[in-house]
């Protein structure tokens, strides 16, 4: 018995000392990406219309990302999230692919997010520590998880959420307990580390105190059912965009595909506002800083530039969207609701990421860490209904999900409850997810206009 107690101190002792190691190099790396961002930002807002260029930025992007190292693709969150649930590794040609391609998909003016670029190269900078260190599969995986959440954490500035995401949003229905200390010590090292190197964060502390009532409680879950609605919607876009610009680069070429898009997104920034091309922060403080929505349908025409933005080849994060989706959106929410509209903006802002990347639990420490312990209570209740209407859907396909996560699934559950499925097709267990006219609306088109699409992703 003492020998055990003896190990697991010796186990603590041993992944503070490798979460701090990790949590320090990626702390750095996630400052240097952020400088570089927002220099490369600073610079192009010195150009008139610079999203000109977005046409040609894009193919350039698809050209680097494909033909540059053609097998180390791993540079998107979802891509490092199947790795690490296979046990698989990561090249360092990944990390540095996702770390300077998604500068120049944003410097250019593509919609996307800061957030995958450091947590991505968290996770292969921490794969590429485990090699050297000649760490076994199981814990090269610990050190992987380790590295997202460093990742995420540092380029947030949420020390707690940030580590608590980068356990929530592998497996839904279960956490990794056994990673939490660690992941937690790399998040608060990484976010000690950006902040000590002069990175500045998000943090809108609502001065608030509402009156506990029956209505606004019920004005709370109506806000959930509805930011769920909009996850729902963004998960959706996602997925209809990306089919119609397979199609087009299927049957044309991938340039025509990438110069489209830039036409669209080029249209979005001329004829409705730059607002919604980029990075997009400005989207985000101003609702949260008390300022009505930029439009009525500023959520969707973020939706929409984002989706396209990945549909037609660019390289980035979707969580920092997310943000500014929910900020506009519960923004304009609050003009029917009656609601303060920062409070508002505030829960959108976490609410939507709950349910688009089913983390409600990271979600709903978020609000704390953002917006200051006021908000707690309302931000839960949002974030867990958010996180229920959405279903089995999610902005990552590779996240897995298990059979006693609470949602709802057609089918019984399997005989061995240990086996789970990854989402929507799995081919062991086949989990199928709710069908719905949207859904079959876009399998049957699939199915139509991209006879051949298993064969046109191994092309890519």
């Amino acid at each position: 018995m003492l020998d055990e107690h003896r190990n697991n101190v010796l186990n603590i002792i041993k992944w503070f000392f490798l979460a701090t190691g990790i949590g320090c190099v990626i702390g750095v790396l996630d400052a240097a990406f952020l400088k570089t961002l927002e220099a490369s930002i600073a610079l192009r807002n010195k150009i008139p219309m610079f999203y000109l260029g977005l046409p040609f930025a894009l193919y350039i992007v698809v050209v680097l990302s494909r033909k540059v190292a053609k097998k180390d693709k791993d540079f998107s969150t979802d891509a490092v999230l199947h790795k690490i649930n296979a046990y698989e590794n990561i090249s360092l040609l990944s990390a540095a692919k996702g770390f300077f391609l998604s500068i120049l998909t944003m410097a250019t003016g593509g919609s996307a997010g800061k957030e995958a670029p450091c947590a991505d190269t968290g996770a292969g900078v921490a794969a590429l520590m485990a090699k050297i260190l000649r760490m076994n599969p199981a814990d090269r995986r610990k050190m992987m998880i380790c590295g997202v959440s460093a990742g995420f954490a540092g380029v947030f500035g949420v020390p707690i959420s940030g580590a608590l995401f980068g356990l929530e949003v592998l497996w839904v229905g279960h956490i990794f307990y056994e990673v939490m200390f660690p992941a937690l010590v790399a998040g608060i090292t990484a976010f000690q580390v950006t902040s000590y190197l002069g990175v500045d964060y998000i943090y809108h502390p609502l001065h608030f105190v509402p009156v506990f009532s029956e209505q606004f409680f019920l004005k709370m879950i109506v806000a959930g059912m509805f930011f769920g609605l909009v996850a729902l919607l963004f998960i959706e876009i996602l997925k209809f965009t990306r089919v119609v610009f397979r199609y087009i680069a299927l049957r044309t070429r991938p340039f025509w595909a990438c110069f489209i898009g830039g036409v669209v997104l080029l249209a979005i920034g001329h004829f409705i506002s730059p607002l919604y091309l980029g990075l997009g922060m400005a989207g985000i403080d101003g609702p949260l800083s008390g300022q009505p929505a930029a439009s009525p349908f500023g959520f969707l025409y973020k939706m929409l530039s984002t989706s396209v933005t990945f549909a037609a080849g660019g390289i980035g994060g979707i969580v920092t969207p997310i943000f500014f989706v929910g900020a506009q959106a519960g923004a304009m929410l609050a003009d029917f609701m009656n609601v303060d509209s920062a409070t508002l903006a505030a829960l959108g802002l976490v609410a939507v990421l709950a349910g688009a990347a089913n983390t409600p639990l990271a979600a709903s420490i978020m609000a704390i860490e953002l917006f200051g312990p006021a908000i707690a209570p309302y931000a839960t209740v949002a974030c867990v209904i958010s996180f229920l209407v959405t279903g089995q859907q999610s902005v990552y396909p590779s996240q897995r999900i298990s059979w006693d996560s609470g949602k709802e699934l057609e089918s019984a559950p399997p005989e061995n409850p240990a086996k789970f499925g990854r989402r929507a097709t799995d081919r062991q267990t086949k989990i199928r997810a709710r069908k719905t006219l949207l859904k079959k609306a876009v399998k049957e088109m699939t199915r139509h206009l991209i006879p051949n699409a298993k064969g046109f992703d191994e092309k890519k």
